[in-house]
């Protein structure tokens, strides 16, 4: 069988590589070519401008043409990534030297998704792909397939659309029989998949225990479970031994087992390889204690973020109840014992919900700096497949108005609001990097000229 396969443009206000792969698409993809496919893989986010800062990026973008809804909104909408040229010139095809399978056929095209609000790359990419291969069946899943699949089923021209609870069906389609113990232990193959690496995404878990109203991981992956560490170090090792310091933890509940992560982290520890780990899906202080938070440091967690959400015990208790004020107190004299700096660990602030009261949102981000914590915000936007988005149902059934970029500050028009508070954050974040910095300076001793 062969499969060509595809990630998206992102169309959007802002974009940015904070280490997004694809990385459940690319585990289907590893099992698949296990069971025998061929797949030709082509990511249309592959073209960045910079490559800096622990592998992250800046992505290529043009200016296009903004949807209707965006009409009143004073700001630039752009496809980032690849042109579409671009993306044509890098598609197989049947004439001369971009030729893939000699006297073979194509036999399915599998397109995924991620963010709801990204679906309009998805119908660019359908319209180019028809039109080199329109016998050819496309198959969309992913995010926005799972979260927005009727939106999906009538707005996307493709073949077929599987949700993520559908998976029998599109391994029945493709006459694959599925295991899934085997599915979710792969781990990507990165050299296949991409031409140029500069850091590399895992996970040791998938799913969540914790049901929070505004988080759609239960309906991504309902249930929770553990990987082998064993294979996950091997694969760490390997990507390390290909010279990638910078290593990227997917995992939505790392801490939730602590002797899980125990274990994992003394393991990294003891192969001393000086790697660096990111957390951008944030880890739970709920479950951290001394050892676990001197082992971050040893391992080289860098900037782990933390989720928080809210400092509003009202909130607290009805967007999950999984963390409290103490927890954040008590957290942050244990990251600091274990040989964190202020400022080099970080706890993730919602903004943007509606009602929010931006002063004392402000209040909530002086109170972590004093902790030693930076604040970093989450825009917030309601996100469908979870409690909070029922309030918005009516409103935001079009996964356009979904995105974090607009909801919060355009709903309520409150952009410079907005724009003031994010500015604080940043001079207030700054502060940190200049005391730590001139903590690094070392003053030189005075020689003592010898009177002899």
């Amino acid at each position: 069988m062969h499969v060509l396969a595809i990630n998206p443009w992102i169309y959007d206000f802002a974009a940015y590589d904070f280490w997004l792969k694809p990385y459940g698409f690319l585990v289907i993809l590893e099992y698949l070519k296990s069971q025998g496919a061929d797949i030709h893989y082509l990511d249309c986010l592959e073209k960045k401008e910079t490559y800096a800062d622990f592998g992250r990026g800046k992505y290529h973008s043009e200016i296009i043409k903004k949807p209707e809804i965006f009409a009143n909104i004073p700001r630039y909408y752009k496809r980032y990534g690849l042109t579409p040229d671009e993306f044509e010139a890098k598609l197989p095809s049947n004439k001369g030297d971009r030729h893939l399978f000699f006297n073979k056929n194509l036999d399915y095209i599998l397109i995924t998704s991620s963010m709801t609000y990204w679906y309009p790359g998805i119908i660019e990419a359908i319209k180019i792909l028809k039109k080199h291969f329109p016998e050819t069946p496309i198959i969309v899943g992913g995010t926005y397939a799972t979260l927005c699949y009727e939106h999906a089923k009538k707005n996307i021209p493709a073949d077929y659309i599987f949700a993520n609870g559908q998976l029998d069906d599109f391994f029945k389609l493709l006459g694959i029989k599925v295991d899934y113990g085997e599915l979710y232990a792969a781990l990507p193959d990165y050299e296949n998949f991409y031409p140029r690496l500069d850091y590399a995404v895992f996970r040791t878990s998938w799913g969540c225990p914790f049901d929070c109203s505004y988080c759609a991981v239960k309906k991504l992956s309902p249930y929770f479970f553990r990987l082998a560490p064993g294979k996950i170090i091997e694969f760490i090792k390997k990507y390390a031994g290909k010279n990638i310091k910078d290593f990227v933890l997917y995992d939505d509940a790392f801490l939730c087992e602590p002797e899980y992560a125990k274990n994992f982290l003394r393991e990294i520890a003891a192969l001393n390889l000086g790697l660096r780990f990111h957390t951008p899906n944030a880890l739970h202080l709920r479950y951290l204690d001394e050892e676990l938070a001197a082992l971050l440091k040893a391992t080289g967690f860098i900037n782990p973020h933390f989720g928080l959400e809210t400092l509003d015990p009202d909130l607290e208790k009805q967007w999950g109840d999984k963390v409290n004020r103490q927890d954040v107190i008590h957290g942050a004299e244990l990251l600091k014992k274990g040989g964190f700096e202020p400022g080099e660990f970080s706890a993730y602030l919602l903004l943007g919900y509606p009602g929010q009261n931006l002063e004392t949102l402000k209040t909530d981000v002086d109170f972590l700096h004093r902790l030693g914590a930076k604040a970093s915000f989450a825009e917030f936007s309601p996100t469908p497949g979870t409690r909070m988005f029922e309030a918005y149902r009516d409103k935001f059934s079009e996964p356009l108005l979904q995105n974090n970029s607009v909801f919060g500050a355009f709903s309520e028009n409150r952009l410079r609001e907005f724009w003031e508070i994010k500015n604080y954050l940043r001079e207030l974040n700054r502060r940190f990097e200049g005391e730590n910095e001139e903590k690094r300076i070392k003053i030189k001793p005075k020689k003592i000229l010898s009177t002899d």
